[in-house]
């Protein structure tokens, strides 16, 4: 079996984060903190949350006993802790999806995971419903607003119950696959035709608003943490984020934006494409949207940038005035959040894709400098 990706530095913090970013070393930690642990073996990291120095979360899925299981670890200044997926002390309710559909007035069913990041966020499709669970009780109440709000203007699963001691809001079901990353160019006509309904017919009054200051703010711990990991790459990402600061354009006018647009939340459903997760709907420019749908696909591999390239052509052709003076700025700003993609994926060859996406962001910052 391949070994594990490339270490990360020591956090001097943190020191047991090398342990459990490391395969065998993690297989070791995750024995002694974990009941039925013994015989686990093959651990892989699917997804890690990482703020150096400070917290620590790591996603594993791992062979126990022949079969594939899931596991969470967590490490900060007061300790370090583990357990067994369905159990995450950030989302208690994740445990028992059967008290949550009665408390929903769901019928109770086989459960199927749809998404789950520790101690965030889980998706699951219980029957003909998708039940979703939240961190924070202001999670479920923006949830359960923008499906409202947006109900009427775009094709989106419709609300079927609050749950709010439980941190849960359940839609109606849709059976239809969200588009992939090759369907980011041919696709982005439609996608962008979904914006434009978006921003036409939903009101943005007490919509948190979202403008060039808060992009370049989302962009910081990405930023931290690809320096982090690639040290010699710091001094160009943290220039890269003043150049944007520097040329950063008006906020100007602003309309409803989903706020994590790309291919993912778009469902190629027989009577078109249906938009779902609306969690982080806001008011901002139209370039954000657009952006981030072709910013999205860039990853550090080889034909990101020409994949990237041709979704936005396609936008611009679809919808020429929306994304307007600002594209190229909301290109370099989205581009920059994604800059840690790698390292939270533990990408087997991370540093190599982390150089790229470095190269690319300033690429997209020098077309908004010139």
């Amino acid at each position: 079996m391949p070994g594990s990706p490339p270490r990360l530095p020591l956090d001097e913090a943190l020191p047991q984060a090398a342990d459990l970013l490391d395969r065998d070393a993690a297989q070791e930690v995750l024995r002694e903190m974990l009941d039925g642990a013994g015989g686990a073996g093959g651990l892989r990291v699917r997804y890690l949350a990482y703020r150096p120095g400070e917290r620590l979360t790591v996603q594993y899925e791992l062979t126990v006993d022949g079969g594939r299981r899931d596991a969470m670890a967590w490490l900060d200044a007061r300790g370090a802790g583990a357990s067994w997926y369905p159990a995450d002390p950030g989302l208690p309710a994740l445990a028992d999806p059967a008290a949550v559909c009665r408390s929903l007035g769901l019928p109770d069913g086989p459960v199927r995971r749809l998404a789950w990041v520790p101690g965030e966020r889980a998706a699951l499709r219980v029957g003909d419903a998708v039940v979703k669970l939240y961190a924070r009780d202001t999670e479920v109440d923006e949830a359960a607003s923008a499906i409202g709000r947006v109900g009427g203007a775009v094709a989106t699963p419709g609300l079927l119950g609050v749950d709010r001691a439980r941190r849960a809001v359940a839609q109606r079901a849709v059976d239809a696959p969200a588009l992939d990353l090759a369907d980011a160019p041919g696709r982005a006509g439609d996608a962008a035709a979904v914006l434009r309904a978006l921003r036409l017919g939903v009101d943005v009054d007490g919509l948190r608003r979202v403008g060039p200051d808060e992009v370049l703010d989302q962009a910081e711990a990405p930023v931290a943490l690809a320096s982090f990991a690639r040290p010699e790459l710091g001094g160009r990402l943290h220039a890269a984020l003043d150049a944007l600061r520097r040329h950063r354009p008006p906020v100007g006018e602003s309309a409803a934006a989903h706020g994590d647009f790309n291919v993912g939340q778009l469902l190629d459903a027989p009577g078109g494409l249906v938009l779902v997760d609306l969690d982080t709907l806001c008011a901002a420019p139209a370039a954000f949207d657009l952006a981030a749908y072709a910013t999205n696909v860039v990853s550090g591999r080889a034909a990101d940038g020409e994949r990237s390239a041709a979704a936005r052509r396609a936008l611009a052709a679809a919808d020429p005035a929306a994304g307007g003076a600002d594209m190229a700025w909301y290109t370099a700003a989205t581009l920059l959040r994604r800059v840690d993609r790698a390292v939270r994926r533990l990408k087997r060859d991370w540093p190599e894709r982390t150089d790229a996406l470095v190269r690319a962001v300033e690429d997209a910052v020098a077309a908004v400098t010139a």
